[in-house]
């Protein structure tokens, strides 16, 4: 997988070229990590709540994260949905509420997010050919215990068809595994959210991103700043060209922080990538777009 995570890379750098060999979509996708932080005023925590962020928080090594997602980019204008997810009690699906969504990524969670890349060959074809055949899994708090270190020597022996039960981490790992070829070190049931995030984290800086690749036009710094600091109602002005050439320019940054920078700045670029991604999809109004408008 190395070599295509290496070309997934190679080509966020270059422009002027349209490959028809694939859908647009690109050789990366993003995966969504969740900091611990107090529940939003208002909510209450069931028992089940309090057990996972119990469990996430004890057995589970630094820096803890207490739940992970994807997003999965789509053709530029495509209205297909980007957000996939499982949560307690629920089963796995696409995130389509908007309302939902908003409150959710941009409100009551704003802030605490961190986005990993995940390069390889049209990755985000790939993965979103695996998430949709991964669509209704059961939630699985069964499969904390084998992601926990007293009980890991079994995960192996877990069931991992593509609707095998699953909790957050399970499910992550198992899409990248079966579309891409990443997370290979270990079976699916033994990650939790934070060990998915190291692995996924030490994949990123074994790519050696040079920070020479981050520097920016100043109309590409204009979308960043845009799509960072600008009113909701002005990013849902945003058309995909636009959100997608600072995207790929942040993905950039917190890929050559992770092999170059200091915990601050990785911290600092996760957010940002992760801040852009979501305001993205929740917000965006979808339009057509060719490749060769975003300048591939």
């Amino acid at each position: 997988m190395g070599d295509f995570r290496s070309e997934g890379i190679a080509r966020l750098l270059r422009s002027n070229q349209c490959d028809s060999s694939d859908d647009g979509s690109g050789d990366v996708v993003f995966a969504m990590f969740l900091e611990p932080h107090e529940p939003p005023p208002g909510s209450k925590p069931t028992l089940v709540d309090k057990a996972v962020t119990f469990a996430v928080n004890t057995f589970q090594p630094s820096p803890v994260m207490c739940h992970v997602e994807l997003v999965v980019p789509c053709r530029l204008g495509s209205q297909e949905p980007v957000n996939f997810a499982t949560y307690i009690g629920q089963t796995s699906d696409w995130q389509r509420e908007r309302d939902n969504n908003e409150a959710y990524y941009l409100v009551n969670n704003a802030g605490k997010w961190r986005a990993v890349p995940v390069f390889g060959k049209q990755a985000a074809r790939e993965v979103r050919s695996v998430c949709s055949k991964s669509v209704g899994v059961q939630y699985s708090l069964l499969r904390y215990l084998t992601a926990s270190w007293p009980l890991r020597s079994i995960s192996g022996f877990m069931p991992d068809s593509l609707q095998s039960p699953a909790h957050c981490a399970t499910l992550t790992s198992r899409v990248l595994r079966k579309s891409i070829g990443a997370c290979r070190r270990h079976p699916s049931s033994w990650y939790g959210p934070s060990s998915l995030y190291a692995e996924l984290s030490q994949d990123l800086k074994d790519q050696q991103i040079s920070p020479e690749t981050t520097l920016m036009t100043e109309e590409t710094a204009a979308a960043v700043d845009a799509i960072l600091r600008s009113k909701d109602d002005d990013v849902r002005l945003l058309d995909d060209v636009v959100c997608m050439d600072a995207i790929r320019a942040l993905t950039l940054k917190a890929a050559a922080a992770e092999g170059f920078g200091d915990t601050t700045s990785q911290k600092l670029t996760q957010h940002q990538l992760a801040t852009a991604l979501f305001r993205w999809s929740v917000l965006r109004a979808p339009q057509t777009t060719s490749c060769r408008d975003l300048g591939y």
